[in-house]
């Protein structure tokens, strides 16, 4: 729940960013001139650039997100097991047991299954050790095959 109401305070905030990016649009274009205009068409770039990576980052929240409710409803029998790393403080204790998940998240994907499952797990395992960017991917490659299905 902390989860959420941080999200909404960060759109709320972008919200306001928006909007003083549009009130400064709108005082560059009632200035005129060339440069008046310039400026007006920068700003406004600048502001649907804001919102296109708030709604792209919206979205793969809710899909990771979601993703990771059926990872974790999922039966033993239909995914392997849940990985015993948390995220938050996941590889910080034992850095072998990370690494000793990351590899069996591995092995699981080089069998040759193109399953979202194990793409979350791997994912997961990226995040133990704390490769945040190969996690981020292991997830849009999870998103990207679950919507294959």
């Amino acid at each position: 729940m902390l989860h959420r109401i941080l999200v909404g305070v960060l759109v709320a905030i972008s919200a306001a960013y928006c909007w003083g990016l549009l009130w400064l649009a709108w005082g560059f274009s009632r200035a005129g001139g060339l440069i008046g205009w310039g400026l007006a068409a920068g700003v406004t770039i600048l502001l649907v650039l804001t919102l296109w990576v708030i709604w792209r980052e919206l979205l793969f929240g809710l899909a990771a997100a979601r993703l990771n409710r059926r990872y974790r409803e999922s039966s033993p029998r239909d995914a392997a097991p849940a990985p015993e790393l948390d995220g938050a403080d996941a590889g910080a204790d034992d850095p072998d047991r990370g690494r000793e998940e990351f590899e069996q998240a591995r092995s699981a994907l080089q069998s040759g299954e193109e399953d979202w499952r194990a793409w979350f797990r791997l994912a997961l395992a990226y995040e133990g050790l704390r490769d945040r960017k190969q996690a981020r991917a292991a997830v849009r490659r999870a998103i990207a095959l679950d919507r294959r299905r």
